[in-house]
C-alpha cells in the first residue's frame, strides 16, 4: 500500500500540481472463492501490481514523483580525521571545482563525533531469556540488543558493519556510503523480487547458550552506486552476517551475490543465494543453497564443514522458504518462473542438514511462496500461487513428511495471499489440533486492493474456514487498501499486523507510517487492537516473560512499543533515536560549558556532553520521554529558578523538561491540534520567558503551564491556523491563515499585533498583494514566518516582517508564467504601516529571519536576501544549494556565516550576505552528509570558536505544516543519517 495524493498539492519548489478528478462508478471487487473464474495478468500488469503489493520498509514510498534525491553537496574528500578544507574543496563558479575565494582566510572544519540514526522499519526478535531481553534489526542497516525496559546493551551502526566488511567506493567521488538494506519484506505478487521474509534469524552457533543474530544485507544495489566487495569482482551484492548474541562481536561474514534466505537449523547456518537478483553476478550463476557448521575460538566462528544443495537453474530461478523439521532435517523451496516455452514451476525439497542430501524432493505447477510445519500431522503446510499470467490464485497445500506426497488443502481465486501461520488457536489435544491461518487481499478490476481477509481454516478440514475477518478499504482511498503481513497464533490467541489506510495520502500517513495490530481470542472475536502511529505495519513479536505475555513492535517513527497480550495496555515505550532534526545548546551538567540536547522523529528527547562530542565519544547525559514526536526545541527559563528549562514541541503537546536531568515538569495538551512549534518570550515583563504555542489560535502559558491569554480569530473566518510569533516591544506579533488557503478562492489571511500582557487586539491589516500578482494573498506561511527585531532598518527600529503566499509572474524568453511564491511585509509593528513588500523566491523556500549588519535577513532555498533601509535589497545565490542561515564565530573570534542544506553546512564571508548574484567561494565547508540539512552551532568546549553540529531533516512535521495551508513538502532522501560535531580552525 503506497502513499497517494487523494487532492491538489504544491510540491517544492514552485510546482503546482493542479488535477482535475472526475468521479465515476468506483470499480466493482473481484469475487474471491474456489469457484470464481480467475483473472489473468498481462506481464506489465503484474510488474506494476507487484511494484506496489509489498512491504514498504526502507522508505522509499515516502518519495513522490517530484521529489529530488540526496543531494550530497560538491564531492569534497576527507582525510582520515574527517577534516575538511575549504581551501582545496571550494567549487569554483561552475561548481566543477576550484579553491576558495581569495579575500577570506579558509576554515578547516574536522569532525569529531557522530552519532548515527536508526532509519526503516524494525523487528524484533525475543532474546529468549526470562527477563524479556531483545533484539532489533532495522531495514537500514543497524542491529541491536537491549534489555526489556530499552536499555541498550549493545549496538552496530552502519559504520562499524561496513568497517567489519572492509567494503571500499567503486565511485572515486563518492564520500559517504549509503546504507546497507537489510534482506527483510515480502512481495504478494512475485517470489522473484529482492523481498524475502527469512533474511535474518537467531540461533546459538557459539555454544554459549545464547543466540546470535545472522542477517543478510544488500550493498550497492539502492542506489545503484555500486562498492567494491573484499574478494569478489561483484560491484553489488549481499553480505551474510553473524554477530555475537551476547556482545555483537562481529564473529563471521560472507559475500554472496544475493542472499536471500539465511536459517539456523540444528546448528547449521543454510543460506539460499540467488544470482539472478543480481545483475553484476555471473549470468551462469546457479541458484543454490548451503550448509555452514562452524567452530568458535578467540571470539570468532570458523567454518569445519560445508556442503551444497544446487539446484541447476540461474536465471528465473530464486528461493522461497526455509523449515526447520526437527531431527537435523529441513524443508525448502525454490521457483523457477514461467517462460515462453516452460512453464512455471516450484519444487519442496527436504534435506538432512548434516550432508545436504535430499530425502525427497516434490515439484508442483505453482510457485511456492510460505513453508509452515504441523508436527501434530506430520505434515509441512505451503502457501502456493500461481503465475499471475495463468491467473490470480493460490492454494493451501500439505506435503507428507515421510515421503513428500502433496495434497491440495485449499483453493482460492481472485486474491493474494500475504501471510501465512499455523498454530493452536482453538486449544485442541496435543495432537493434530493446528489451525491454519492465511490472510489474503482481494482486487478490484482495476488491481487495486479493496479489501484484507483472515481467514482461520480447520486443521483437519482446511477447506472449511472456522471463522474470518475483513478489513475493507477507507470510504476516501481509491488506490490501495491495507493488507496483513504477518500472523502469530499464541496461547490461544491470533495477532495480526498490517497497514492502515486512515488518511492515507495525507501527511500523517505519507509512505504507509500507519499500521495496525489487531489480537483476536480463538472464536474470532477482536479481543484489542492498536492502529495508526502506535504500531509497526510489517512487524511484531510476542515474547513471555516472568510478568507474562506481550507483544513488541516498532512504530514508523522509531519507538518501541510493549503491550499487554491479554488486554492491549501499553506497558512500555522506548524512544529510539532516529532523525535528529531540533536541537539547543544549553550547560546540563553543570560544567559551565553548553551541551547538545536533541530530538526528532521518535518521542525522545536526549542531552549529550558538549566537550565529549568534541573529545570524539559522545557521553549521554539523560534521555527524556515526550508525548510525541519532536518539531521543535527551545531553551530559556520559564519557571523563574534562573535555571534554564527544555521546551519541546511535541506533536501532540507541550512539554517542559528540568534541563539538569531531563524530568518531565509540565505537560501542556495541545487539544487535539497538531502542536509544530513553541516559542519562549517574555510577554508581561515579568522576568520569566512564557509559553508561546501557534496551533489553532495563539495560546500563551506561563512556566508552570498555566495560561495566560489565547487570541483567536474571529468565528466568521473559520478554520485557521496561526504562524510562529514574534516578541518586540512589549507587543506579539503573528499572522493567520485559513486552512488549505492555497485551495480557496479568497482565503482570509491577517497580521495582527496583540498587547503581551492581555492578548487584546493592537491592530489587525490584511495583507497588500503585489500589483502583478494573481489572485491576490492565497495563504500565509506558518514556520518562523514572523520576525519583529530591533535591527529591522524600518520604523525606527519597531519594525516586524510578516511572509504570504501569492502567484506571481516569473519571466522567461518563452513569456511570462505565474507560480507560487513568497511575498515579505515590512510594517511598522506600532501601527501596521506598510513600508515594504518584496518579492523572494518560489513556495517552501523561505527558511527564516535573522539580523544582519544593519539589515534584516531572509534565509531561502539557495538565496539569502537582505532588507536595507529604503528598499535597498540584495540577493544572494548559493552554489551549492542552501535552506538555512545565520551567524556563528569562527577561529579568531570572526564572524562568519553558515548556511545549511543537504549535503553539510557552508561557511561564507559574512559579506556575500549582501552580496548580489551568484556565489559559490566559501570558506569551508562540513563534510558531505547526505543526510544533513539543518544545524546548531555554539562553543561546546569553552575555547571560544563555536563547533557545528549536523542535524537532519523534520520530513513529517515540515509536510505536516505544509498540509496546513493546502501543499505539501517531500524530498527523498537515501542516504546513512546521523548527528555529527565539527570544530573549527
Amino acid at each position: 500500500m503506497r502513499a497517494h495524493d487523494s487532492r491538489r498539492a504544491l510540491r517544492l519548489a514552485s510546482m503546482l500540481a493542479v488535477a482535475g478528478l472526475a468521479l465515476t462508478a468506483a470499480p466493482h471487487a473481484l469475487a474471491a472463492g474456489t469457484d470464481a473464474s480467475a483473472m489473468k495478468l498481462t506481464s506489465a500488469q503484474g510488474k506494476t501490481l507487484a511494484d506496489r503489493l509489498q512491504t514498504e520498509l526502507y522508505g522509499d514510498a515516502a518519495a513522490t514523483a517530484d521529489g529530488t534525491g540526496a543531494t550530497t553537496g560538491s564531492g569534497a574528500t576527507t582525510d582520515g580525521s574527517g577534516a575538511t578544507t575549504g581551501a582545496t574543496d571550494a567549487p569554483a563558479p561552475d561548481a566543477t571545482g576550484g579553491a576558495a575565494t581569495d579575500t577570506a582566510q579558509p576554515i578547516t572544519t574536522t569532525r569529531t563525533s557522530t552519532i548515527e540514526g536508526v532509519r526503516g522499519l524494525a523487528a524484533t526478535v525475543p532474546v529468549g531469556n526470562k527477563k524479556g531481553d531483545y533484539f532489533t534489526l532495522h531495514s537500514l542497516g543497524h542491529v541491536a540488543r537491549s534489555a526489556a525496559d530499552g536499555t541498550p546493551q549493545w549496538s552496530r551502526d552502519t559504520a562499524s558493519l561496513m568497517a567489519d566488511w572492509k567494503v571500499k567506493h567503486l565511485r572515486p567521488w563518492d564520500v559517504e556510503f549509503y546504507p546497507p538494506m537489510l534482506v527483510m519484506g515480502y512481495n504478494a505478487v512475485s517470489p522473484f523480487t529482492p523481498a524475502s521474509d527469512q533474511g535474518y534469524d537467531t540461533g546459538d552457533l557459539t555454544g554459549d547458550g545464547v543466540p546470535d543474530v545472522v542477517f543478510s544485507a544488500s550493498l550497492g544495489m539502492v542506489p545503484a552506486a555500486g562498492v567494491v566487495l573484499p574478494g569478489t569482482t561483484l560491484t553489488k551484492g549481499t553480505i551474510v552476517t553473524v554477530l555475537d548474541g551476547a556482545t555483537g562481536k562481529t564473529l563471521y561474514s560472507k559475500v554472496y551475490a544475493y542472499a536471500s534466505v539465511v536459517k539456523i537449523v540444528d546448528g547449521a547456518l543454510l543460506v539460499g543465494d540467488s544470482p539472478a537478483q543480481n545483475g553484476s553476478a555471473a549470468a551462469t550463476g546457479t541458484t543454490r543453497l548451503t550448509g555452514t557448521r562452524f567452530s568458535y575460538a578467540d571470539g570468532a566462528l570458523s567454518e569445519s564443514s560445508t556442503w551444497t544443495y544446487d539446484t541447476g537453474t540461474a536465471a528465473g530461478s530464486a528461493w522461497a522458504s526455509v523449515q526447520d523439521l526437527g531431527g537435523g532435517r529441513a524443508a525448502v523451496s525454490w521457483n523457477l518462473a514461467k517462460t515462453a516455452t516452460s512453464a512455471s514451476r516450484g519444487r519442496t525439497v527436504v534435506l538432512d542438514t548434516n550432508d545436504g542430501s535430499v530425502q525427497w524432493q516434490t515439484d508442483s505447477s505453482l510457485y511456492s511462496r510460505q513453508l509452515r510445519l504441523d508436527s501434530g500431522r506430520g505434515q509441512l503446510v505451503a502457501v502456493e500461487q500461481s503465475d499471475i499470467s495463468d491467473g490470480v490464485r493460490y492454494e493451501v497445500a500439505a506435503y507428507d513428511l515421510a515421503d513428500g506426497r502433496r495434497t491440495t488443502l485449499d483453493d482460492r481465486v481472485n486474491v493474494l495471499p500475504t501471510a501465512f501461520t499455523v498454530g493452536d488457536l482453538s486449544g485442541g489435544s496435543a495432537g493434530g489440533s493446528d489451525e491454519y491461518v492465511v490472510s489474503e487481499s482481494s482486487l478490484t478490476d482495476d488491481l487495486f486492493v479493496n479489501a484484507s481477509t483472515i481467514r482461520v481454516l480447520d486443521g483437519d478440514d482446511p477447506g472449511t474456514a472456522l471463522w474470518q475477518y475483513t478489513t475493507k478499504r477507507a470510504a476516501d482511498n481509491g488506490k490501495d487498501g491495507p493488507s496483513t503481513w504477518r500472523l502469530d497464533v499464541v496461547g490461544n490467541k491470533l495477532v495480526a499486523v498490517g497497514q492502515d489506510d486512515t488518511d492515507i495520502g495525507k501527511a500523517v500517513n505519507t509512505g504507509g507510517r500507519y499500521g495496525s495490530l489487531t489480537v483476536f481470542n480463538a472464536k474470532g472475536k477482536v479481543a484489542w487492537r492498536t492502529s495508526g502511529a502506535t504500531t509497526s505495519p510489517v512487524f511484531d513479536d510476542v515474547y513471555k516473560d516472568a510478568d507474562g505475555r506481550h507483544v513488541r513492535t516498532v512504530d514508523a517513527d522509531q519507538n518501541v512499543r510493549t503491550y499487554d497480550l491479554t488486554d492491549g495496555t501499553q506497558q512500555r515505550l522506548t524512544p529510539l533515536q532516529g532523525d535528529m532534526s531540533s536541537a539547543q545548546l544549553v550547560d546540563v551538567d553543570g560544567d559551565k560549558k553548553v551541551d547538545l540536547v536533541e530530538g526528532g522523529q521518535s518521542d525522545g528527547v536526549w542531552a549529550y556532553s558538549g566537550t565529549s562530542l568534541v573529545g570524539g565519544t559522545p557521553k549521554k547525559l539523560w534521555q527524556a520521554t515526550v508525548p510525541g514526536a519532536v518539531h521543535r526545541i527551545e531553551v530559556a527559563d520559564v519557571t523563574g529558578d534562573k535555571t534554564p528549562e527544555i521546551v519541546v514541541a511535541a506533536d501532540s503537546a507541550v512539554v517542559v523538561l528540568d534541563s539538569r536531568t531531563g524530568a518531565v515538569l509540565r505537560t501542556i495538551d495541545g487539544g487535539g491540534q497538531y502542536v509544530r512549534s513553541v516559542v519562549l518570550a517574555d510577554v508581561d515583563g515579568d522576568g520569566k520567558k512564557e509559553i508561546l504555542v501557534p496551533t489553532d489560535a495563539l495560546r500563551v502559558y506561563k512556566g508552570d503551564g498555566k495560561p495566560l491569554w489565547t487570541y483567536a480569530a474571529p468565528a466568521s473566518a473559520g478554520a485557521v491556523y496561526f504562524a510562529d510569533p514574534s516578541v518586540n516591544d512589549g507587543r506579539v506579533y503573528t499572522q493567520y491563515g485559513a486552512a488549505d488557503a492555497i485551495d480557496v478562492t479568497s482565503p482570509v489571511v491577517k497580521a495582527v499585533a496583540l498587547d503581551g500582557t492581555t492578548g487584546t487586539l493592537g491592530w489587525e491589516m490584511t495583507p497588500t498583494a503585489p500589483a502583478d500578482s494573481q489572485d491576490g494573498i492565497r495563504g500565509a506561511l506558518l514556520d518562523h514566518a514572523v520576525y519583529a527585531s530591533s535591527n529591522t532598518p524600518y520604523a525606527d527600529g519597531h519594525a516586524v516582517a510578516y511572509t504570504w503566499v501569492a502567484w506571481t509572474p516569473i519571466h522567461t524568453t518563452s513569456g511570462d508564467f505565474m507560480t507560487p511564491s513568497n511575498v515579505v511585509e515590512i510594517r511598522d509593528g506600532r501601527t501596521g504601516e506598510l513600508l515594504h513588500t518584496a518579492v523572494t523566491g518560489g513556495l517552501w523556500t523561505h527558511g527564516g529571519y535573522f539580523d544582519g549588519d544593519g539589515v534584516l535577513q531572509e534565509a531561502g532555498t539557495g538565496s539569502a536576501y537582505s532588507f536595507g533601509a529604503d528598499g535597498a535589497d540584495t540577493r544572494t545565490l548559493f552554489l551549492p544549494p542552501t535552506h538555512t542561515a545565520g551567524w556563528i564565530t569562527g577561529p579568531g573570534g570572526r564572524k562568519v556565516g553558515i548556511t545549511g542544506s543537504e549535503g553539510g553546512a557552508y561557511l561564507w564571508d559574512p559579506a556575500t550576505f549582501v552580496s548580489d548574484g551568484m556565489h559559490s567561494n566559501y570558506v569551508g565547508k562540513t563534510a558531505s552528509e547526505g543526510g544533513a540539512r539543518n544545524y546548531v552551532a555554539g562553543d561546546l568546549d569553552g575555547d571560544g570558536v563555536d563547533e557545528i553540529v549536523m542535524l537532519n531533516f523534520d520530513d513529517r512535521g515540515v509536510n505536516e505544516t505544509a498540509e496546513q495551508i493546502g501543499g505539501g513538502y517531500l524530498i527523498s532522501n537515501q542516504s546513512i543519517h546521523e548527528v555529527s560535531t565539527y570544530k573549527l580552525s
